[in-house]
């Protein structure tokens, strides 16, 4: 973001009544996990500066629609739609970095399997843990932790804290909570001596397993999605289109006595109608027809 705008917006952040700044304390975090590099006073000035001039833009646009073509009640239908607008502008705003997070988190967490094996192969053949994340921070972009391992670095060199300190931060700022766990575990793995080797290959396979049973279950959802798909889309139809042929086939277009008796008070009875003379007897209230009256 535009420095000039980044400034604009902390001042405007300033007229925001402090209780209500504090509603959104959340958002640091999620900007922080969401690598949006953006201090939070500027985000949440970006965030109602955005929902201020939609709502007016909404509410302007609206009402003169409205009057030109002559609806009643413009003036409530105009405030309603800018508040709408407004509104809902701030919610996207405000949520867009907790998706941002969401979609970073699902994409380190189907890497991390890799990131844990390259991780401990580094760490078997004798690297201290600072050059692994120097390691990291380098390839760490194919992984899609770098911005996580260049965090770890950044902390070390330019804020003077050691190794443990900065993962500890990188584990609150990461988008993946197993990114966070496997973090916490190195620290706690490095503070009492332990073997950070095996350490990260047993967490390479059980991110491994979890990564298979995963995709196994999402294969296993697919083909229930694929057999009602069959069922539904490709035999259904079919069963509905022989039923129906079965059905016009023994319906025969046959005609009942009460058919019959429809025609003949309607004045247009027709003798070729009826298939057997002899099987209706008495269909006319007593009285007899023969083939030769009714023609």
């Amino acid at each position: 973001m535009n420095s000039r705008l980044v400034t604009f917006f902390i001042k405007f952040s300033k007229i925001i009544h402090p209780r209500m700044l504090s509603l959104f304390n959340g958002l640091k975090k999620d900007l922080a996990k969401a690598s949006i590099r953006t201090g939070f006073q500027a985000y949440v000035g970006f965030l109602f500066f955005t929902s201020i001039v939609a709502g007016f833009l909404a509410f302007a646009t609206t009402l003169l629609l409205l009057v030109f073509l002559g609806v009643e009640g413009f003036l409530l239908l105009a405030v309603s739609t800018g508040f709408l607008i407004g509104t809902l502008s701030m919610v996207i705003c405000y949520f867009y970095p907790k998706i941002v997070a969401h979609r970073r988190g699902n994409r380190i967490d189907a890497n991390l399997p890799i990131i844990a094996n390259f991780m401990s192969v580094l760490a078997s053949s004798g690297m201290p843990p600072e050059g692994v994340f120097h390691a990291l921070a380098r390839i760490g972009d194919e992984f899609k932790v770098g911005e996580e391992a260049r965090g770890v670095i950044r902390d070390i060199a330019f804020l003077g804290l050691d190794l443990h300190t900065a993962l500890k931060r990188a584990s609150e700022s990461a988008p993946s909570s197993k990114l966070a766990s496997m973090l916490d575990g190195f620290v706690t793995t490095s503070n009492m001596g332990g073997d950070l080797a095996n350490y990260l290959r047993l967490e390479a396979d059980k991110h491994m397993r979890e990564r298979t049973q995963k995709v196994r279950r999402f294969i296993d959802n697919l083909s229930v999605i694929a057999e009602a798909y069959i069922a539904f889309m490709v035999a259904a139809p079919l069963m509905l289109i022989v039923l129906f042929s079965v059905f016009s086939f023994l319906g025969g277009g046959g005609i009942t006595i009460a058919d019959i008796r429809s025609r003949r008070y309607a004045g247009h009875f027709d003798i070729s109608d009826i298939a057997d003379w002899n099987r209706y007897p008495d269909l006319y209230c007593g009285q007899h027809y023969t083939p030769e009256v009714m023609l």
